[in-house]
């Protein structure tokens, strides 16, 4: 789990203290910003050069140092919930192009992903006859899952047809995203929600989006690859806003899928409820 707070300053001109040094270093290691090497405690030029190349994601004059409770460090420790500063034009090129998948216990924190047994009991089967197509062209039949409980809407930069409150719930996604990284949120786009098909490489497991409560993101018209454990960047900055919806990000799957966004369990249930 990532530390929750630092103790003093860390990168150029900090007070660098080796357990806060090593905090942060972990924590660039997790977003994919490990160019230094292993977490030593000690604030090279390579850990400075490292700070800056993360902060130029969301701050206009990165200054390669983290302080306990700043922007940086929020970022950083995925807390951040306000604005103080514009995301610099990173260009479309550069948001897309893949770093390594994020470490184990940087991302979803307390959120837990569901299981098809799970959803079952929730929702029920998406489809009556139990045929689940490798196509997105079978409809649930469900009747929860029609009508106004599944719904085409507008969600910032683009349209889905979704589960009613995980649309509302991504809308808000997306107005937090519009906030705080403008720069993504102009080259976001979906390769779909609602789509009743089994788990790729799976002939039993149905697919979240089969529920319409998952989402899978392009950046710049431009999917991220499944299974190589390399993510886009611009997915890493914005997996820490949706965590704090309580949506789960797939790129911490047995089989990394860091496009695919779905509601947590606690999200799930709380869904449910919802609907009439």
């Amino acid at each position: 789990m990532a530390t929750s707070s630092i103790s003093a300053s860390v990168g150029k001109g900090g007070v660098n203290r080796a357990a806060d040094v090593t905090a942060v270093q972990t924590l660039l290691i997790g977003r994919g910003f490990g160019t230094f090497g292993a977490a030593s405690g000690v604030c090279s030029d390579a850990t400075v050069a490292a700070i800056i190349a993360y902060q130029s994601g969301f701050l206009t004059k990165p200054d390669g140092r983290i302080d306990p409770g700043g922007t940086s460090w929020q970022h950083l420790a995925g807390t951040y919930t306000s604005v103080t500063t514009p995301a610099p034009a990173a260009g479309s090129g550069s948001l897309a192009r893949p770093v390594p998948k994020p470490a184990p216990g940087t991302i979803n924190q307390g959120l837990a992903a569901v299981s098809n047994a799970y959803m079952l009991q929730k929702f029920g089967a998406p489809r009556s006859d139990g045929v689940y197509p490798r196509e997105c062209n079978a409809p649930p039949t469900n009747p929860r899952l029609r009508g106004k409980n599944m719904p085409r809407d507008t969600v910032g930069p683009f349209t889905v047809t979704g589960l009613l409150p995980a649309v509302l719930s991504l809308k808000a996604v997306m107005a937090d995203i519009a906030r705080e990284q403008p720069e993504v949120y102009k080259v976001l786009g979906t390769a779909g929600m609602l789509c009743c098909r089994l788990q790729r490489g799976s002939n039993t497991a149905i697919s979240n989006h089969s529920w319409g409560t998952a989402v899978d993101l392009t950046i710049a018209g431009v999917l991220d690859t499944r299974g190589n454990n390399t993510v886009q960047y611009g997915l890493t900055l914005i997996a820490p806003i949706f965590n704090r919806h309580g949506w789960y990000w797939g790129a911490a799957f047995g089989t990394e899928d860091a496009m695919h966004f779905e509601g947590s369990r606690q999200l799930i249930d709380d869904w449910a409820k919802q609907l009439s």
